[in-house]
């Protein structure tokens, strides 16, 4: 090195003990002014903390552990990369011996610092020095979002546009119809898709695509004209029970009388008060009624207000334990949307009444009697099994008042056979009163 030869013996020593007197009284080797111009270091650009770190340490007044403990300096990162093709020598400057050449972009271990920026690493099982100039931490770049393999076809939920990017700021294609299959092409980062669909080729918003066929959605249903009367198209007056008997022998002897008298009447029970005799009993009311002649259609399982359901949840009232057929009247005669779509789902249609006798409020057999005997031709009747008008007296009472005025209730159920014959499960589309 230049420098070095052009100093002699006595003069670099001289040189050493001066520069070292400096520094230990001033104890700021690392705040010694940087020589950052190549040509100003005799090092070969490392700064004049390389060069007087090691011309100290060699003229003997300081050792290079004195100038601090390394480790005290150590950075906080753990790996470090070479920024370059770097030696790793046997000591923190360049004069000490290569032990081999990190190739540029190396991950190395750095075991400590010291003061003049020189890092001791582990490469390959080997230990040593480099510059910290070359060294620096290793970039954290994000991972490339990665987008899944799409499906081959996906099916549209909706009536969906196709446009010419991925995007709605894209012009329009197409509108492609609800419940149509397109062909996936590939798929964007931000969830559309790239499709084709009858041969045309664009994107599409990938919220409104999916592997399967679109819940179909139940078409509003108009409320029922006539769903007071059902199924009677006849000029007949229908006498309907909704809920439950008191006892088995009140029900039992309502519909013998009812078959033996040539009277239809029409009961809807519940499915907890099926549930809850043929638990007691072992009797299928549903199934004694029918085999009188008598009409049996639903009135869901316990009975709740089903405007207050969800179309799904309404549905799953008219399809559990209760009566499995193809009419039904909705608790307290409650109709909305949800209901109407309820009964849709069910594959029921809606009979409520034209004539509500209140029994459930009066309570009272006479006035019950003589709000029914004021029935009109085709009229529904509405009357419930636990008060006083499921009574073999009362419909006998009913049946005469209704004659007088030149009417006739509903007639049991005949079959083709003729004579009282069990009814069907579902009802015919009009009754034969």
């Amino acid at each position: 090195m230049e420098y070095r030869t052009r100093t002699s013996g006595i003069a670099r020593v001289v040189l050493c003990a001066m520069l070292g007197t400096a520094l230990l009284s001033t104890g700021a080797t690392a705040a010694t002014p940087s020589m950052n111009a190549a040509a100003q270091d005799p090092f070969g650009g490392q700064g004049a903390a390389d060069y007087a770190a090691f011309h100290v340490s060699e003229s003997g007044l300081l050792k290079p552990q004195d100038l601090g403990n390394p480790a005290a300096g150590a950075s906080t990162t753990s790996t470090l990369v070479t920024q370059a093709n770097l030696n790793l020598r046997t000591g923190n400057s360049t004069r000490h011996k290569v032990i081999l050449t990190m190739p540029k972009g190396a991950s190395v271990k750095v075991l400590s610092k010291a003061a003049n920026g020189w890092y001791k690493l582990s490469y390959k099982g080997r230990t040593g020095w480099a510059s910290g100039q070359y060294l620096k931490a290793a970039k954290t770049t994000a991972k490339p979002r990665t987008v899944s393999k799409p499906p081959a076809t996906l099916v549209t939920q909706a009536n969906l546009n196709m446009r010419t990017g991925s995007s709605t700021k894209h012009k329009i294609v197409l509108t492609i119809a609800k419940g149509a299959n397109v062909k996936v092409l590939s798929k964007a980062a931000n969830g559309w898709y790239k499709v084709n669909y009858k041969g045309r080729t664009g994107w599409a918003s990938g919220q409104y695509l999916k592997a399967t066929a679109p819940k179909a959605t139940p078409k509003p249903i108009a409320p029922q004209t006539t769903q007071g009367k059902g199924p009677n198209l006849t000029k007949s007056v229908v006498l309907t029970y909704d809920d439950c008997p008191l006892t088995l022998s009140a029900f039992d002897a309502v519909v013998k009388y009812a078959a033996k008298s040539n009277i239809g009447l029409v009961l809807a029970p519940t499915g907890n008060c099926l549930a809850s005799f043929k638990s007691r009993y072992g009797v299928d009311l549903a199934d004694r009624a029918r085999a009188h002649g008598q009409w049996v259609i639903n009135h869901s399982v316990s009975h709740p207000d089903l405007r207050r359901l969800s179309c799904a949840n309404g549905a799953k009232q008219l399809q559990g334990t209760g009566v499995r057929t193809n009419w039904g009247r909705p608790p307290y005669g409650a109709i909305n949307d949800n209901v109407r779509c309820a009964y849709q789902r069910a594959d029921m249609r809606i009979w409520t009444w034209t004539v509500d006798t209140m029994d459930w409020q009066v309570k009272n057999k006479k006035t019950i009697v003589a709000r029914a005997s004021q029935a009109k031709a085709g009229d529904t009747v509405l009357m419930h099994m636990q008060w006083q008008g499921f009574d073999v007296d009362a419909i006998r009472q009913i049946g005469n008042n209704l004659g007088k005025r030149g009417l006739t209730v509903c007639r049991a159920y005949h079959g083709p056979k003729g004579g009282v014959q069990k009814t069907p499960v579902k009802l015919p589309a009009s009754l034969p009163c």
